[in-house]
């Protein structure tokens, strides 16, 4: 812009010394005196504009033809060219999104990987327990024992969800699936002291084919389930809303338990978004979470989508805790995430 704005004072400049030309000329300045006056005004315009336009391209032109001949180092090469040069401040605006979408996408395939990898090395043999499970429902529904057949077939689901390389990216329909079989699994475990609902309307009912990222559910209700409704004796309920906006989906996961103070909150929301959570702070919570932390849900969001998406926590002391997980609706596949 500030080219631009050079260019259009040249350019009225210009003009203004033709119109006090013509304006001479009308009043008989000599022929000679006109064309003197004349050239001296080109030559002027003609210097302005090389060291406005021809010269800033020349040094552009040098700068980009360096950037393509070294494959690395294209930023350092910008920086050592001053803001001044044409349109050289749009363009380092643009290397630098550039690069940081390319350290963004490399962050998250290697976070994924070390997420699968963390998985697998926790299983022992995951697919002899999956076999096992099924061998155990078999022999329960042999013996009319259908609530066991369905508490192992529930428990062999999950588990197999768990460990399916299906990849980073699955549809809300299946991450829902997975937590249907989690909670008849926790209902199990502790007598129905718990439910689940689902609500979604009617017109975002397409939001069961969106893609999200896998196990970011899970790890939320097993935290609302131990740190907010294992001590409820009945009642306690764990609430999904899906809410389908113009550009995000937002699902919230809401409990009925004993929520939190504000200190506590603050800390939670402060580690969340912290690059560096504090292993101590973690300890407890691991002790009782087998699923993925909080703030490793929030910074895989944020890898995968950027910073803008990620997890907000909400509560109050004694009425319950909503976990807020925001992502772009209707994302795409992206081979390059996958």
């Amino acid at each position: 812009m500030e080219l631009v704005k050079k260019l259009r004072i040249v350019t009225a400049f210009h003009s203004l010394l033709v119109v006090l030309l013509v304006i001479g000329f009308a009043i008989r300045l000599s022929l000679l005196s006109f064309f003197v006056i004349f050239i001296i005004v080109e030559i002027g315009i003609l210097v302005s504009l090389h060291y406005l336009v021809v010269k800033p391209l020349t040094v552009f032109e040098d700068a980009i033809d360096q950037c393509i001949e070294n494959e690395v180092g294209s930023e350092e090469i910008l920086e050592n060219i001053t803001d001044d040069t044409i349109f050289i401040s749009k363009i380092k605006i643009l290397v630098k999104k550039y690069s940081n979408q390319k350290i963004r996408e490399n962050s998250a395939k290697m976070f994924d990987k070390q997420a699968e990898l963390n998985a697998l090395q926790s299983q022992i043999n995951p697919h002899f327990l999956c076999n096992t499970l099924e061998s155990i429902r078999g022999q329960a529904l042999m013996d009319d024992n259908n609530e066991i057949a369905k508490m192992v077939e529930a428990l062999a689901s999950y588990f197999r969800y768990s460990i399916s390389r299906k990849g980073n990216l699955v549809t809300l329909r299946d991450e829902l699936s997975n937590i249907q079989n989690y909670m008849m699994i926790q209902r199990y475990r502790f007598n129905n002291r718990f439910s689940l609902e689902i609500f979604i309307d009617d017109e975002d009912e397409k939001a069961y084919d969106y893609l999200i990222p896998k196990l970011i559910l899970q790890p939320v209700i097993e935290n609302a389930i131990f740190h907010g409704l294992e001590e409820s004796l009945e009642g306690g309920k764990v609430e999904i809303e899906v809410i389908v906006t113009e550009s995000n989906l937002i699902l919230t996961v809401s409990d009925n338990g004993k929520g939190m103070d504000n200190k506590t909150l603050l800390e939670i929301n402060k580690r969340i978004r912290s690059d560096n959570p504090n292993v101590e702070d973690n300890k407890k919570e691991r002790q009782v979470n087998t699923g993925i932390a909080l703030p490793n849900i929030h910074k895989r969001i944020q890898l995968l989508f950027g910073e803008e998406y990620g997890l907000n926590v909400y509560s109050t002391l004694n009425q319950g805790t909503d976990v807020e997980i925001t992502i772009p609706a209707n994302y795409e596949r992206n081979a390059q995430l996958l």
